[in-house]
C-alpha cells in the first residue's frame, strides 16, 4: 500500500472516530445517533483493517486479526436502522432489530477458531487469504456480502422514499425535513455496493490484487468524510432529521375515517374558501396541522380531503395556490419593480430551487418564460427578471 493511500485511510477513520464520539454525546434522537454512530465507526474501523493488512502490520501485531471480518454485514442493517429511525418511520428500535445482525454474529462464529491460532498460524493464515487460497467457507461469506449489502440498499432507498411520500402530506415546504443529506448517503452506498457486486463477478475469473480493494474503500472514506463534511455545516441534522409531527409516524394512505361524502364535500368547501380569502398559503412554514386546527378538524381528515376530493398531495395543493398567487402578484403593475424571486418568496415559497421546480410542474413552464410571454401578450410585466 502506498503512503498517500495509508494517509488518506488513516486520517479518514481518524475523522470516523471521532464523529462518532460526538454523535454518541448527542442527546437528541439519541437511538437514530448511536446507530450512525455504529456505522461511522465501523467502517473507520475497516479502513485501519487495509492499513494494518496491506502494510504489513498484521506480522508485528497479529492479535488484531479477523476483528473486522464480519463488519461488511454490519453496514446494510446499521444504514437501514439509521435511515428507519432518523425520518421516523418507527418510534424507535424493537427487538426483533437485533434479527438484522444475526449474519455478522454467525459470520463471527464461524471464525472464532481463528482467534485462538498461534501468532505464527494466524500470520500463515492471512498470507493464504491474501493470496487467495482460502476454505470454501470464506468463499460462501464473501460471496454473501453483495448480495445481504443490495438487499439493505433497497430497503433503505423504500425508506427514504416512503418518507418523502409522507412530508408531502404533512408540509407545504419540505426544504428542513426532506432529508436531501441521507440521499446522498444512500446514493453513496449504492455506488459502494455496487463497486462491491463488480469486483466480486470480476474475481471470479481473475486473481485478486490490492488494488481492487482500493476501489472499494477509498468511496468508504470519502462517504465519511462526506458525514463528517455535512455534520459540521449542518449539525441540525443530527439533532432531529425529520420532525417530531406525529402524521409522519403513519403511512399517507390513511386508513378510511369514515368522514361521510356530506362531511367531506362541506370539509372541501370550507377548506377553499379559507384558502381564498385569508391566504394561508403565503406562511411559509404552513404545515398539515396547522390548516387542519384552523378548520376545526383533524389533520388525518384534511389530509382525506385533499386526497380524495381533490386528487392532490397537500404539498401539491398549498404550492398550487402560492403559483396563483405568485401570477396575480407579477400581473400587479405595482410589483414591477421586484424581481421574480422576490415576488415568489412573496407568494409563500421559501428558496428558488423549490419555486422554479413547482412553477415549472404546475405550468409547464419556467417563471422566466412565463414573464416573457406575458410581456409579449402585453401583460403589464418586465422583461428583465
Amino acid at each position: 500500500m502506498n503512503e498517500i493511500a495509508r494517509t488518506f485511510y488513516l486520517l479518514a477513520a481518524l475523522q470516523g472516530v471521532l464523529l462518532s464520539a460526538v454523535l454518541l454525546t448527542k442527546k437528541a434522537n439519541h437511538s437514530a445517533n448511536r446507530i450512525l454512530a455504529s456505522a461511522t465507526l465501523a467502517l473507520s474501523l475497516e479502513l485501519i483493517a487495509q492499513v494494518y493488512y496491506f502494510s504489513g502490520w498484521y506480522r508485528h501485531f497479529p492479535g488484531a486479526m479477523g476483528f473486522t471480518y464480519p463488519f461488511p454485514f454490519l453496514y446494510g442493517p446499521l444504514f437501514y436502522l439509521y435511515a428507519r429511525l432518523v425520518s421516523k418511520a418507527t418510534p424507535g428500535l424493537r427487538r426483533t432489530d437485533a434479527l438484522h445482525f444475526l449474519p455478522a454474529i454467525l459470520v463471527y462464529a464461524s471464525i472464532t477458531h481463528v482467534f485462538f491460532y498461534t501468532d505464527a498460524a494466524k500470520i500463515a493464515f492471512v498470507d493464504t487469504m491474501i493470496e487467495g487460497e482460502q476454505d470454501p467457507l470464506y468463499d460462501v461469506i464473501e460471496a454473501a456480502i453483495p448480495v445481504q449489502g443490495i438487499i439493505y440498499t433497497v430497503l433503505t432507498i423504500g425508506v427514504v422514499a416512503a418518507y418523502n411520500r409522507r412530508i408531502r402530506d404533512a408540509f407545504s415546504t419540505i426544504e428542513l425535513v426532506n432529508l436531501v443529506w441521507l440521499k446522498y448517503v444512500t446514493l453513496g452506498m449504492i455506488v459502494i455496493w455496487s463497486l462491491v457486486v463488480v469486483l466480486f463477478i470480476i474475481g471470479l475469473f481473475l486473481p485478486f490484487t490490492a488494488g481492487w480493494d482500493a476501489l472499494i474503500h477509498i468511496p468508504i472514506g470519502i462517504l465519511i468524510y462526506f458525514i463528517g463534511y455535512k455534520g459540521l455545516r449542518q449539525p441540525e441534522i443530527f439533532l432531529d432529521g425529520s420532525t417530531s409531527n406525529p402524521d409522519l409516524c403513519k403511512d399517507a394512505k390513511y386508513e378510511r375515517s369514515g368522514l361521510s361524502d356530506r362531511s367531506a364535500d362541506e370539509i372541501k368547501d370550507k377548506l377553499l374558501h379559507l384558502m381564498r380569502e385569508e391566504r394561508l398559503y403565503l406562511d411559509q412554514s404552513l404545515t398539515l396541522q396547522k390548516l387542519a386546527a384552523r378548520l376545526d378538524i383533524s389533520s388525518h381528515n384534511l389530509s382525506e380531503v385533499i386526497n380524495s376530493r381533490l386528487h392532490q398531495s397537500y404539498y401539491d395543493f398549498v404550492n398550487a395556490h402560492r403559483v396563483e398567487e405568485f401570477k396575480s402578484r407579477l400581473a400587479d403593475p405595482a410589483n414591477a419593480p421586484l424581481n421574480l424571486l422576490s415576488i415568489a418568496f412573496d407568494a409563500g415559497f421559501s428558496s428558488k430551487g423549490t419555486f422554479n421546480a413547482i412553477f415549472k410542474k404546475h405550468t409547464g413552464m419556467t417563471p422566466s418564460w412565463y414573464k416573457a410571454r406575458m410581456a409579449r401578450e402585453g401583460k403589464n410585466v418586465r422583461i428583465d427578471t
